[in-house]
């Protein structure tokens, strides 16, 4: 991976965690650093028809979606008209008993947007070792209870959406990150090895799935939808 993309998202995504830790799971100051980022990053070589909005750069596109109104993470938009939208998800904490509820809500997510013939992206970050809590009231953590490892299993339905290329409800870009933090918060990529995935599955997370390939692939479709 281009050691400055590399760099510039582990910045962007300690900037987050921090204000996640700072404002809490419900403030959306946490998004704030990350959306910024990608927004700025994928726009900087698309010429000067392009523009982007996010809650960093002028804040939330609110679109009338095929089913619902959406309000969208980041959209880009030719001449003004919102051709593409990035959806970002980073799961904090609780993974194991939500990802099938990301999952679909995902699938139904995409369908909204892209029905209405918006390209839609979806990037996730995923932690190896997510901390479960117990539940608590109001915006605060409940009690640490475990670490949850994560597993083939917990990464086998993306890498079938990504394999299912005639499925309308896939997105047209999906990525993946995952990371882990240090002792002082700093965040790096996971050794996906040492989770015990499927070889196949690492070759689609580092190549097909990683930042550097999802940026060129988003500004690509931005540059289709033109």
């Amino acid at each position: 991976m281009n050691k400055g993309l590399k760099e510039g998202f582990l910045n962007a995504i300690k900037a987050t965690f921090y204000a996640y830790n700072k404002y809490g799971a419900r403030s959306n100051k946490k998004l704030i650093p990350i959306h910024t980022w990608f927004a700025k990053e994928i726009i900087s070589e698309l010429g000067n028809d392009y523009s982007s909005m996010s809650l960093g750069t002028g804040g939330e596109y609110e679109i009338e979606g095929k089913y619902y109104p959406k309000l969208l993470d980041i959209t880009f938009f030719s001449n003004e008209k919102p051709i593409v939208t990035l959806s970002f998800k980073f799961v904090t904490s609780n993974y194991a008993q939500n990802s099938n509820n990301y999952f679909e809500n995902l699938l139904g997510e995409t369908a909204n947007i892209r029905r209405i013939g918006v390209g839609f992206v979806h990037f996730l970050v995923l932690r190896g070792h997510t901390p479960y809590y117990d539940k608590a009231a109001g915006n605060k953590r409940g009690k640490l209870k475990k670490m949850e490892i994560l597993s083939e299993h917990h990464i086998e339905k993306y890498i079938k959406l990504f394999k299912d290329c005639d499925f309308p409800h896939r997105p047209d870009v999906l990525g993946i990150a995952i990371i882990d933090f240090d002792s002082k918060n700093n965040p790096y990529f996971t050794d996906l090895k040492k989770l015990g995935l499927q070889d196949e599955t690492i070759r689609i997370i580092e190549s097909e799935f990683s930042i550097e390939t999802f940026i060129k692939k988003v500004r690509a479709l931005c540059e289709l939808k033109k």
